[in-house]
């Protein structure tokens, strides 16, 4: 290797989906890779002396050492499903091995002699590398970086899929260390450092940063890279927010220079092998062999369309027996197979993992079940409620409310029901543990399309100017996947969100992305971020724009629908799908080892049973032929029996357990000839009231509606007669689910002057 690029190797390891780099020390001519995990185990771990069942448990003396769940150790090294870890017991350090599903991969650094620049104005510095770290202090001012402001990058930490620098620099005459955001340091290229195209898929080389032109070969075909491709790092680029490396890659002996956004490559990988021989291990590390750039065909996809991610994704269909199999070796208990067979049989094509909290039960219950935490509309039964002190008041026979006046703690009960995973192992509940992460090897574009059929976007372009003026076209299902190669986020669920959040019918979409809202002219927002509703003109539509029209973080202003996509993305993953809460389920409840119980992004009990109806609908029928991933949470100390619904016993069958269900939620509501002045949208909890106008000579409406549940009733539908002389009129239909509970949707009717 070339000397000019020692000290800059960085070992790049794809560790349970996610890269995480590692900690590179250099001992002769050994280079040793750490990186730091926690143990996830329902009880004791046994460390081993080999990379498997078969070997003996590494002692202490004469004490097995085994390790117990959230203990952290040290990772060394990889082989096949096994880790090599050492940890220190007493004044002790032991090696071993455990299982890789076992340990939680947290982070790791490497080190590097690199100097970059801040490049937006105010940089919070904080003292570990994770959003909720500390912020560092000064005089009890936070420490930021100004504009310009030089550091030295002296490592690089990925902590659950989004990348921090650890950074050294001067501060009011001393030296600081800190961590910062990666994207928001510009780093200095003073001379070209080795790099390596990180990915599942083809990557194009552009000519221009932002650009869809590009680099061609002499021969005229496209230059395209794959995952392996070495690549020399000149400088970067930042445009609209995103950052592109201008890098140099040979093909056919020739040099060609263009640009690939950052995230695609990483400095040199290091591979590491392990050489296992009885209980003697020689650990080494070298250079992986450099993988050339390829020449597309000449029928390359035009504007940016990348003809590979069409492709659609390919996983083995397993016969009954294999996955009865897999599911025991996943570590489901037997209470929730049954279920997932029945989900197989009709979708072979979605994968079952399980989540091993390592968490017990009853603890999570007890910490979930705190008063205020978990949140229930009032208008449910007593027993979804609680009346433990401080959410019921025994001398008045209320509930406290803690959201409103309407939103009060979920009992006991409710909690065990809403958290026990296996009452929602059904076609649409299911949708609550869809892993939300990017799954590059069986997420594509046309399943894209897939999500987006009867929709304005299905199979639709739009076009857009970007920051350096160029016109550019482009499809939205590729601006999705796009989205989700920046993000980290399953374009699938982008995709989906975006649906549920602004489409209105096949051909209409919602004014927050029409681009012509008074005052937000040529302002989007796709997801709706920040649309809460108040009292202001516009409502929430207008805040959500003014949301998107502010600060420059996440590719904001949104002056275009594709920064509005990709941008949003960025917001959704980094918030929480890329700090390992990545399915809606654990958005809810938080029992990752990552701020457990906490950053739970609402307090509706429901939401995730309520957003997965949602989500399912908008895949579609289309969902059996897309390969979906689902990862359902384990936990330790599970009862036999599945939690009730508080309102109703679970009703026993010969074959199967089934609940008996709560869902009184409509899938449509509407007036025939009259169009709602908000559109009703299936997932709606009742209470929004629609409106509509008709005109002064109109006897009678026609109300139609329909249950999300086939066990539901509806009532308060049919033919209306309406007075003359009244000039407004509420109707209520009634949604009543089999355990009894009760759901009203409120239409009223304007007549015009």
């Amino acid at each position: 290797m070339d000397r000019r690029y020692k000290g800059l190797i960085i070992a790049g390891v794809f560790l349970l989906g996610v890269v995480t780099f590692c900690k590179i020390q250099q001992r002769g001519d050994i280079t040793y890779a750490t990186a730091v995990g926690t143990v996830r185990t329902g009880k004791t771990l046994d460390v081993r002396k080999g990379p498997g069942t078969k070997y003996a448990c590494v002692k202490s003396g004469s004490t097995k050492v085994s390790l117990k769940n959230e203990e952290r150790v040290t990772i060394l090294a990889q082989n096949k499903t096994w880790y090599k870890i050492r940890v220190k017991k007493g004044s002790r350090k032991t090696t071993g091995y455990v299982p890789m599903k076992n340990l939680a991969v947290m982070s790791g650094d490497m080190e590097t002699e690199v100097y970059g620049k801040a490049y937006p104005s105010a940089v919070l510095v904080r003292s570990r590398a994770v959003k909720s770290g500390s912020l560092m202090r000064v005089n009890g001012a936070a420490v930021r970086l100004s504009k310009n402001k030089k550091v030295r990058i002296q490592s690089e930490s990925v902590m659950y899929g989004v990348k921090y620098y650890k950074v050294s620099f001067s501060y009011d005459g001393d030296q600081m260390q800190g961590y910062v955001p990666a994207d928001s340091i510009r780093a200095e290229y003073k001379s070209a450092m080795q790099g390596v195209i990180t990915t599942s898929r083809q990557v194009t080389l552009r000519r221009k940063a932002g650009s869809t032109e590009i680099v061609k070969a002499v021969d005229g075909t496209s230059i395209v890279m794959t995952n392996g491709t070495e690549v020399l790092m000149l400088s970067e680029k930042i445009i609209s927010g995103v950052k592109y490396i201008c890098v140099d890659v040979t093909y056919n002996k020739k040099t060609y220079r263009g640009y690939v956004t950052a995230n695609l490559v990483r400095f040199l990988t290091i591979k590491r092998e392990d050489v296992v021989n009885g209980e003697q291990e020689n650990l080494f590390v070298e250079k992986t062999t450099p993988t050339p750039a390829t020449a597309a065909p000449a029928t390359a996809a035009p504007s940016g369309e990348s003809s590979s991610d069409s492709s659609s994704g390919s996983t083995k269909v397993l016969t009954d027996t294999e996955f009865k199999k897999e599911m025991v070796k996943q570590g489901f208990p037997s209470s929730y197979i049954t279920a997932l067979q029945a989900l197989h049989d009709k979708y072979p094509k979605w994968s079952f993992k399980a989540y091993q909290t390592g968490i017990d039960w009853s603890t999570a219950v007890d910490n979930e079940g705190k008063v205020g935490l978990n949140l229930i509309s009032n208008s449910k039964s007593g027993a979804w409620k609680s009346q433990e002190e401080g959410a019921y008041d025994a001398s008045t026979g209320t509930y406290i409310p803690f959201d409103g006046s309407t939103w009060v703690t979920a009992s006991e009960k409710a909690v065990r029901y809403y958290m026990d995973p296996r009452n929602f192992l059904t076609e649409s509940g299911i949708f609550q543990f869809e892993s939300l992460e990017y799954q590059k090897d069986v997420q594509n574009q046309s399943g894209v399309e897939n999500v987006l059929k009867n929709t304005p976007m299905y199979k639709a372009s739009y076009e857009y100017t970007d920051d350096a003026g160029k016109a550019s076209t482009i499809t939205y299902s590729r601006t999705f996947m796009d989205a989700a190669t920046l993000s980290g986020v399953s374009p699938y669920h982008l995709a989906s969100r975006v649906k549920q959040e602004v489409v209105t019918g096949p051909t209409s979409m919602s004014s927050s992305v029409s681009g012509t809202v008074k005052g937000y002219e040529g302002i989007y927002n796709f997801y709706n971020i920040g649309a809460n509703n108040s009292t202001k003109a516009g409502g929430a539509v207008a805040n959500g724009l003014s949301w998107a029209n502010k600060d420059t973080t996440y590719m904001r202003p949104w002056t275009t629908k594709y920064k509005a996509i990709v941008g949003g993305a960025q917001y959704l993953g980094s918030n929480y799908i890329n700090i390992g809460q990545n399915t809606l389920y654990l958005q809810k409840f938080n029992v990752t080892a990552n701020n457990t119980y906490n950053h739970q992004y609402m307090a509706n009990i429901e939401a995730p049973w309520s957003e997965a109806l949602k989500t399912a609908e908008a895949y579609g029928s289309d969902k059996a032929d897309m390969s979906l991933v689902f990862s359902i949470p384990v936990y330790s100390g599970m009862p036999s029996e599945i939690c009730a619904i508080p309102s109703g016993e679970t009703q026993q069958s010969t074959q199967t357990v089934q609940t008996v269900s709560s869902n009184n939620y409509l899938k449509t509501l509407s007036v025939k000839g009259y169009a709602f002045s908000s559109p009703f949208k299936s997932g709606d909890d009742g209470h929004q009231t629609y409106s509509l106008k008709i005109g002064k000579t109109v006897g009678s409406i026609r109300i139609d509606a329909s249950p999300v549940s086939t066990t539901a009733k509806v009532s308060g539908q049919g033919k209306k007669k309406l007075s003359k002389k009244k000039k407004t009129k509420t109707y209520v239909v009634k949604v009543k689910a089999q355990s009894g509970d009760i759901r009203k949707y409120k239409i009223k009717v304007n007549r015009k002057k």
